[in-house]
């Protein structure tokens, strides 16, 4: 994500910003660094910036480069920006694994209007970051081209993932299918990823890890399409 130049308290910082310029806000907090070429970022409160102009940085251009963080320090959202219409898509993404590399698998939860597709995967051996990076990339897989310009929200609990697919950090392994993901995220400019808490019982979370521990179980896959009514899914 870029920067742009904002007034703090009396002094000149750069804050993480949307591609349109809006500061980004994560719990309340936005990213801000003093300096261009700054590797050190620091936590703020948005009501104590004012806007003062000039362009928007990109990551290369701002320098210091990007930082592999967790917790706190993450940009992250959990609500979309643009609200689900009738024709949203929404889908839910997991990845699991016995071990760390070990049997992995991944779960995929699509939600269109008219039908519901279910994904359980088995991938063979692999790490977490890998079952969940690829769990995302077969619900992208799974949309189609005259969907482009749909609105889609797409939620997984990997933070990691969203950090390397669209929160700036430096990944160091797994490039290839990082590139591949964002790829496929160019073909959807309406598209949004999301983070969404694990294991706390939300629908579509849920759905997606248990068909992501299904695969791993089973060592086998499978993928199945239901359709919608307006009062549920039809079995």
């Amino acid at each position: 994500m870029p920067w742009k130049r904002y007034d703090f308290k009396g002094q000149t910082v750069y804050v993480r910003v949307l591609p349109t310029g809006k500061p980004i806000v994560h719990r309340g907090r936005v990213e801000v660094r003093y300096r261009v070429g700054a590797a050190k970022s620091y936590r703020a409160g948005p009501e104590n910036l004012v806007e003062v102009g000039g362009e928007i940085l990109s990551d290369e251009d701002m320098g210091g480069g990007a930082r592999e963080t967790t917790g706190a320090n993450a940009v992250l959202r959990e609500t979309p920006q643009s609200p689900a219409d009738e024709q949203a898509i929404i889908i839910y993404t997991d990845g699991a694994c016995s071990g760390n590399p070990g049997p992995a698998g991944v779960g995929v939860f699509l939600q269109r209007p008219e039908e519901v597709l279910e994904l359980s995967e088995f991938i063979g051996s692999g790490t977490n970051n890998i079952a969940e990076l690829t769990a995302i990339l077969r619900g992208l897989q799974h949309l189609r081209d005259d969907e482009a310009e749909r609105t889609i929200h797409l939620y997984t609990d990997s933070g990691w993932s969203l950090g390397v697919l669209v929160g700036g950090w430096k990944a160091k392994t797994n490039l290839e299918l990082i590139a591949e993901i964002k790829t496929l995220l160019e073909k959807f400019p309406r598209i949004e990823l999301l983070k969404i808490r694990g294991h706390a019982g939300q629908e579509g979370n849920e759905e997606a890890d248990h068909l992501a521990t299904m695969a791993v179980r089973r060592e086998t896959s499978m993928t199945r399409t239901r359709k919608r009514t307006r009062t549920g899914v039809e079995l």
